[in-house]
């Protein structure tokens, strides 16, 4: 029920002293994504195929994508002395509209990317990044739940994943 997942989500934050965030604009989510690339390398490291994300593309990334993130399907933990040590980013899916507008922007295409922001019932998970100590430690369960409330809140219905490696028990 709601309410044990409440009482649930509550426990794990106290007794770890953890705080959830809540992202209200991008520049709330930009101070951040460094700390986000920093648990996605500890997250993923131990996997064979893994390969470190250089700094000049996280300045790409940063310029490129972070403002155009939801800051409502951005969802993020931190500890005691405001360290993130979990973090989540999804985005509404918009591979229906893309393929309508066939890559064209104008003059109508983003007529299109509008109004699938508005009415659409698909996201898709991006990135996940749990510090090593707090996996198995229901931080995880925290930042999927608090997801979903956004998803409920959005109407979304299908949330589509990358295919995941199938070494990365984890995230699985």
């Amino acid at each position: 029920s709601p309410e044990k997942v409440k009482r649930f989500s509550k426990l794990i934050l106290d007794r770890y002293s953890l705080n959830l965030i809540e992202f209200k604009s991008n520049s709330e989510i930009l101070p951040y994504v460094d700390q986000m690339f920093d648990l996605i390398s500890k997250t993923y490291n131990k996997l064979q195929t893994y390969v470190p994300i250089q700094a000049y593309q996280i300045k790409y990334y940063k310029e490129k994508y972070f403002r155009y993130i939801h800051p409502d399907f951005v969802k993020g933990v931190t500890d005691s002395n405001n360290n993130l040590i979990a973090f989540l980013i999804t985005m509404p899916s918009f591979s229906k509209a893309l393929k309508k507008i066939n890559g064209k922007l104008f003059p109508f295409g983003f007529l299109r990317i509008l109004y699938a922001q508005k009415f659409m019932n698909k996201a898709s998970l991006y990135l996940i990044g749990v510090r090593p100590e707090f996996q198995n430690k229901g931080v995880t369960a925290i930042i999927m739940n608090e997801i979903q409330k956004t998803f409920n809140k959005h109407n979304i219905k299908v949330v589509e994943t990358n295919p995941e490696l199938e070494e990365n028990t984890q995230i699985q």
